[in-house]
């Protein structure tokens, strides 16, 4: 079993999450390809954790074979992650040791008696973003965004895209 590695989404990409997600701390966000070997009995897509070794950082994890942010469906599942991390940062500011975070007992008291899937309550908006995310976003606007190497190359088609869908900028993960 191979360890996850630390990966950086394109500049592009970031951009695009820093502009549907202005409130969370990018800076405490790390990302990585690959599941830790406990959690792939509960998963095979995607996972966001706190950092047990932090009181503020969050790891977001994707399944090897599924980190692909230069297709709609690949950057809607990190939209989707995302919106975990948003839920973390929310409760306490995000703080907390390790894994006993607010949000992480919330999730599991839930995952318990509703599962892990659509029908979670922290679950439902989350795949809500996404799927609004998968509609609104073509596989050009994917692609270019993947193929951006700087920030600035980004921002003009993230500001374009952020223009004509205004209602996927989520400053915080509760219902409008």
């Amino acid at each position: 079993m191979k360890k996850p590695e630390k990966r950086e989404p394109a500049p592009g990409v970031h951009e695009l999450l820093a502009a549907i997600y202005p409130t969370i701390r990018w800076d405490r966000v790390t990302f990585y390809e690959g599941l830790p070997g406990w959690v792939q009995r509960f998963t095979h897509g995607a996972i966001t954790l706190p950092d047990p070794l932090s009181t503020r950082g969050i790891h977001v994890f994707v399944a090897e074979g599924k980190w692909n942010p230069c297709t709609p469906r690949g950057l809607g599942l990190l939209v989707h992650e995302c919106f975990h991390v948003l839920q973390f940062q929310e409760r306490l500011k995000g703080v907390g040791l390790g894994p006993l975070r607010v949000f992480a007992l919330q999730y599991l008291a839930r995952a318990l008696f509703e599962g892990g899937d659509r029908n979670n309550h922290y679950e439902k908006p989350a795949y809500a973003q996404e799927d609004a995310f998968v509609l609104a976003c073509g596989k050009p606007l994917a692609s270019q965004l993947c193929a951006s190497t700087s920030h600035e190359a980004g921002r003009e088609l993230v500001s374009s895209f952020i223009e004509r869908n205004p209602s996927l900028v989520r400053r915080t993960s509760k219902a409008a």
